[in-house]
């Protein structure tokens, strides 16, 4: 009821016709300094079109240029803000033996034609274009990855770490192609690993080269160590003819870890040897010593130090 009042009232009347005048006033303000000359910084989408499927650039063109513009405020309102300021090159004009290229004249012709003869460009984030690209199709690299990995205490990382690709897409010049066996990853470091994981890592760029995909997936597995026995024939080294040795006992006990998806296999590689060259006078053991075994293996320990030994001569 308050309200239906005060709407009838001559003052609430005189406000709203007060409010119309500066709402007036403001527009005719707005557009009295939209004619004035401004300066501004614009975002210009570059568009290349009439690109051939198979053209490849090595060098991607800029999405978008910076451009700082001079001209009436109307203008750039109407170019910049109410619409997209856009350039379109023809790639069939500017593009030849390997190269797109747009000189500075071309370039500043370009953007006058976007924003009008009357306008002034100041300055720009790329004053000229000189692209190279590649009408060869792609050839499919291996991957190799570089990376600095440790597992966390009492766990071990199994196999090496793996590439998902394995291999990418190389795209460039014939005589750079021939060059090209192998990309690499940026190193990747991780130090105690308590788990199996994967990682985004970038590949290494190689110059006049465009890969893809620029980023491939790296995954480690880490696996828990567990303890493993088990009796090992001991060899014989240097022993000279006409001679032998007998050992008592020819086999011993060594103790090793292992990543636990391995526990049950037989293919450990691991040798224990003595040397006919570590006999001692007044002595009848001889040392055992480790000899080739897996690198998987960690932790290898021989139970017995020594085996006695019978020397047999012909």
């Amino acid at each position: 009821m308050l309200w239906h009042d005060v709407k009838a009232t001559s003052g609430f009347r005189k406000f709203l016709t007060y409010l119309v005048f500066v709402a007036i006033a403001a527009l005719f303000w707005f557009i009295l300094t939209l004619n004035d000359s401004m300066q501004d910084d614009i975002d210009v989408h570059l568009n290349v079109f009439n690109v051939p499927d198979t053209v490849t650039f090595i060098t991607d063109p800029p999405k978008d240029i910076h451009v700082m513009v001079r001209d009436k405020g109307t203008n750039l309102w109407r170019t910049g803000i109410i619409g997209r300021a856009t350039i379109d090159l023809n790639f069939r004009e500017y593009g030849q033996d390997g190269v797109f290229y747009v000189s500075m004249g071309e370039m500043t012709a370009a953007l006058k034609k976007t924003f009008g003869q009357t306008a002034s460009i100041i300055s720009t984030s790329a004053d000229s274009l000189r692209l190279i690209y590649t009408t060869l199709p792609g050839r499919r690299i291996p991957v190799e990855v570089s990376a600095d990995l440790s597992a966390a205490v009492g766990k071990i990382i199994s196999g090496r770490a793996v590439a998902t690709p394995s291999a990418v897409t190389v795209y460039s010049t014939r005589e750079t192609l021939d060059t090209i066996t192998r990309v690499i990853t940026e190193r990747l470091t991780v130090k105690d690993l308590e788990e199996s994981k994967s990682f985004t890592v970038r590949i290494k760029k190689i110059p006049g080269v465009r890969i893809e995909p620029e980023e491939i997936k790296v995954s480690v597995t880490v696996e828990p160590l567990v303890r493993k026995q088990v009796s090992v024939n001991i060899m014989i080294d240097n022993v000279p003819p006409g001679e032998d040795l007998l050992l008592f006992p020819s086999k011993t006990e060594v103790e090793y870890y292992l990543p636990m998806s391995k526990f049950n296999q037989d293919d450990d590689l691991i040798e224990v040897h003595v040397d006919y060259r570590d006999l001692e006078s007044g002595s009848n053991r001889l040392p055992l010593h480790l000899g080739r075994h897996n690198p998987s293996l960690e932790n290898i320990r021989i139970l017995d130090q020594s085996v006695e030994y019978t020397l047999v001569r012909d």
